[in-house]
């Protein structure tokens, strides 16, 4: 009897095309969920955002797909990292912080609004920016200057060379007392995705 209840189980299962769940992500913010939903659809994958804890989402998927919208997402660079801007960086606490706190804390803050908004140019995928503001004694002859590196990973089908001297100027603007030329960029291109071949059947393999 319960051989006979579980073929009848097996054989609905395959008439209605259900198939296992599995959570692909959680604890997103809803943007970023349906950023990702969007992104599996474009290739075909279907997925479903559900309530999380706190007022975030999950994004559940089916369970043969998994692999291969990890993979897709990786490639699209999803869901985007999420960065403490300056406002969130200083928000009051209550203690009191010595200088050379406030001074590290503002330079971090400074780097991640430098690199959410150069990730947000089109084709990049992600983007990172240190900068450092040297403690100089403002009595010395020799001060040491301020620099700012910046490293970007794009799409494969995208030149972000043109975009460096803007990039460059953005940063320049945004950091007081910082030279152009003490600001460094460095491109990182994505690896383009593998050709699917064809075998001798006339089928794609890949």
């Amino acid at each position: 009897m319960k051989i006979r209840m579980a073929l009848c189980c097996a054989a609905l299962l395959a008439l209605t095309g259900c198939e296992e769940e599995t959570t692909l992500y959680s604890q997103l913010e809803e943007r970023q969920a349906n950023t990702i939903i969007a992104a599996l659809g474009e290739e075909g994958i279907d997925s479903r955002k559900t309530p999380g804890d706190e007022g975030t989402w999950n994004v559940m998927i089916g369970a043969s797909h998994f692999a291969r919208a990890m993979g897709i997402l990786e490639q699209a660079g999803l869901p985007r990292r999420q960065y403490q801007g300056v406002a969130e960086s200083f928000k009051k606490t209550g203690m009191v912080s010595s200088p050379s706190e406030e001074r590290i804390r503002f330079m971090d803050a400074l780097a991640q609004d430098l690199s959410r908004t150069i990730s947000q140019i089109d084709g990049v995928v992600d983007a990172r920016v240190h900068v450092v503001l040297p403690e100089n004694d403002p009595f010395a002859k020799n001060a040491k200057p301020s620099s700012a590196a910046v490293a970007i990973h794009h799409r494969y089908d995208v030149d972000m060379a043109d975009f460096v001297p803007q990039i460059k100027s953005l940063v320049k603007n945004a950091i007081e007392g910082l030279d152009y030329s003490k600001i460094s960029v460095t491109l990182f291109r994505d690896a383009p995705p593998k050709r699917k071949t064809a075998d001798k059947t006339g089928r794609k393999n890949g």
